[in-house]
């Protein structure tokens, strides 16, 4: 969904939908997206990690979610789980704690470890 400005061009609007955005809400949102000197957006963090801060950065893990500490990729976390592993032998084999191991189970596995 692309953000337009409304005919009066005090007001944005989806624009797949023609509807009213609170221009609020996306200032919260852009306030997680980290730009290069250029003006091109390059890393957005991700705001429901906690207490883990993962972000997106298209210079890093080729644009992949990432944990910001460590630079492990989210997704290699999360398959270890996955076949078996517990959090504290992942977060020891990535060097990254048991609380980001844990996040990476609740939030691409869906459940908690």
């Amino acid at each position: 969904m692309g953000f337009l400005p409304h005919r009066s061009g005090r007001e944005l609007i989806a624009g797949d939908t023609g509807q009213g955005i609170i221009r609020e809400i996306v200032q919260d949102y852009m306030s997680y997206v980290a730009w290069d000197d250029s003006g091109y957006p390059v890393e957005l963090e991700l705001r429901h990690w906690p207490p883990s801060k993962v972000t997106v950065d298209v210079r890093r893990a080729f644009g992949q979610p990432i944990f910001e500490g460590s630079g492990v990729r989210v997704v290699d976390v999360a398959g270890m789980m996955k076949a078996g592993e517990s959090a504290e032998t992942v977060a020891e084999e990535f060097g990254i704690s048991v609380a980001d191991a844990r996040t990476a189970a609740r939030i691409l596995l869906g459940r908690a470890a």
